[in-house]
């Protein structure tokens, strides 16, 4: 399956909290995003003739890609159907929303071009956690948005929580996901909260002024587990969980190891078994792509075989059909049995059909078992 990914860097207002390649800039910006998108993406398609035929989901994402403007979205989506992107026939097209944004006229104007999922974030209904993570949206317009977006017909919903936040109980974020699940997304995703120093409320937690309990994490993290899978959603993925046949197909790719396009700032492709991304800033890819996109601008991450034994096994942890043994083993390396067992014994793994999968606090340990499987890989002819 191929995956293509187009990254909107633009948001409204930055959030306390965020360390990604997003900015705020006056809405002229846009214009000219949309003049050098357009361009990169004309240049991979004179480079590449019929790739984008070959696109089976899509994903556009940010930032905040309905900062734009329905006309400005209606735009993009041409240019994606210009270079040949089969717009109506793809198995997934997904759009990132945000609530002060999302509204019929810019939902609409996606949708009229093949879109058929959209990914709000909502993060939190507490207006006082809103405030304190600087998100720009109130309650009740996330509230109005889910609402919209649930009442129109063959569209799918997927929506964001975060926890973990600045004077955020358990009970409150299980209030979160009770109020969620009971609008009726067939998809849900929930992150925890990753205080990076250079942001806003990292500077506010360093000089004192907030804080973050991280004791709360796990706690967090394992009730908002059991109580989705008590309203029937099933955890697929370490932090999405979905009803039966919601599951985001281009983000599955994403963890098989399937390959993707990406475009605009700082996004990250996989294509021909190199990882790649562009510059993440926005000047520096703008002069990229006025440079002709030259391939000595781009970050370029061969996967060799070293490379490719760790991304199995990481990526597969990350699903809950785990890492099958298989896939080891065309890579010539196995796991010892007493290493798997240690892990069993303390409940967190599980070995069924030739696969093992995270099972138990094994979730929150995720980094540190897959460190381990991966260190004491051995070469499969030794058991031969």
């Amino acid at each position: 399956m191929l995956g293509m990914y187009v990254h909107v860097p633009f948001c409204g207002k930055i959030c306390d909290y965020c360390d990604f390649s997003a900015i705020s800039v006056p809405e002229r910006y846009y214009l000219e995003y949309l003049d050098l998108v357009s361009e990169e993406i004309r240049t991979f398609a004179e480079r590449c003739p019929g790739a984008f035929e070959k696109v089976d989901t899509l994903y556009v994402g940010g930032g905040t890609p309905s900062v734009l403007s329905p006309e400005q979205l209606s735009r993009l989506f041409g240019m994606f159907q210009s270079v040949g992107v089969p717009l109506k026939k793809l198995r997934e097209t997904t759009v990132e929303f945000n609530p002060e944004s999302c509204d019929v006229e810019r939902v609409s104007a996606v949708r009229e071009h093949g879109a058929t999922r959209v990914s709000l974030g909502i993060q939190t209904f507490d207006g006082n956690l809103l405030d304190r993570i600087g998100r720009s949206h109130r309650a009740g317009t996330g509230e109005a948005a889910l609402d919209m977006l649930l009442h129109l017909p063959g569209l799918r919903v997927s929506a964001d929580l975060m926890f973990n936040l600045p004077g955020q109980t358990v009970e409150g974020f299980l209030q979160d996901i009770e109020k969620l699940v009971a609008f009726g997304p067939g998809h849900i995703s929930f992150y925890g909260l990753k205080v990076d120093p250079e942001t806003r409320l990292g500077h506010r937690i360093a000089r004192g002024d907030d804080s973050v309990d991280e004791d709360l994490y796990a706690p967090m993290y394992r009730s908002g587990v059991e109580l989705l899978e008590r309203h029937g959603f099933t955890r697929y993925e370490t932090s999405n969980f979905a009803r039966a046949g919601e599951e985001s197909l281009h983000n599955l790719n994403y963890w098989r190891r399937g390959e993707y396009l990406a475009f605009g700032p700082g996004a990250h492709g996989f294509w021909g078994g190199v990882r790649f991304h562009a510059p993440e800033k926005y000047a520096p890819w703008r002069n990229y792509v006025k440079s002709g996109c030259l391939k000595e601008f781009l970050y370029l991450d061969p996967v060799g075989p070293e490379e490719e034994l760790a991304e199995i096994i990481q990526l597969s942890f990350r699903t809950k059909e785990g890492l099958d043994l298989a896939d080891l083993h065309k890579c010539g390396k196995t796991i010892p049995d007493a290493v798997v067992s240690q892990w069993e014994k303390k409940g967190f793994l599980t070995q069924n059909n030739g696969r093992l999968a995270l099972s138990g606090d094994g979730w929150l340990f995720m980094d540190r078992v897959v460190e381990d499987l991966y260190c004491n890989c051995i070469p499969y002819s030794n058991l031969e």
